[in-house]
């Protein structure tokens, strides 16, 4: 299945994994695209997540042209907020093509714990993250998918 990540100094890394997408090809959901449950890995420091979560490929849409405009630009910020609000975050162009990645996951199982998370990236890494957006964006499209 699809992925991507954004892999930061250190050996910190923001990872999605595609599980199930839902309706794909014929019938898209209402946050944009196909609905999708996935598995998001987050390792920050000495701290890792493993969980499921859903978005949304017209929500990995929209944050794809949003991080190929500050990435080329090489200043501003873009956010990422899944349709649950369970994961949040901000990257953000510091300077010389560097990069802060602030977060913050919710897991709503049983307990309800939070990680706030933040780790440091630059645009060689960026650069695998764009291309691993793109492949996704051509097999399902924009917000609106891709049905003829």
């Amino acid at each position: 299945m699809e992925e991507f990540s954004i892999k930061g100094e250190n050996g910190n890394y923001l990872k999605f994994s595609f599980q199930e997408v839902y309706g794909f090809p014929e019938s898209t959901s209402h946050w944009g695209g196909y609905e999708v449950r996935g598995n998001l890995y987050i390792k920050s420091g000495n701290f890792n997540v493993q969980s499921t979560i859903w978005t949304s490929t017209g929500e990995l849409f929209d944050f794809l042209k949003k991080l190929e405009s500050v990435n080329n630009n090489l200043k501003g910020k873009v956010t990422f907020t899944n349709y649950e609000r369970d994961l949040e975050f901000i990257l953000a162009f510091t300077d010389l093509g560097h990069a802060i990645i602030e977060g913050l996951f919710i897991d709503n199982g049983e307990f309800d714990n939070e990680l706030n998370f933040e780790f440091r990236t630059d645009q060689s890494y960026l650069s695998l993250t764009i291309q691993e957006l793109k492949k996704i964006t051509l097999k399902y499209g924009d917000k609106k998918g891709v049905r003829k």
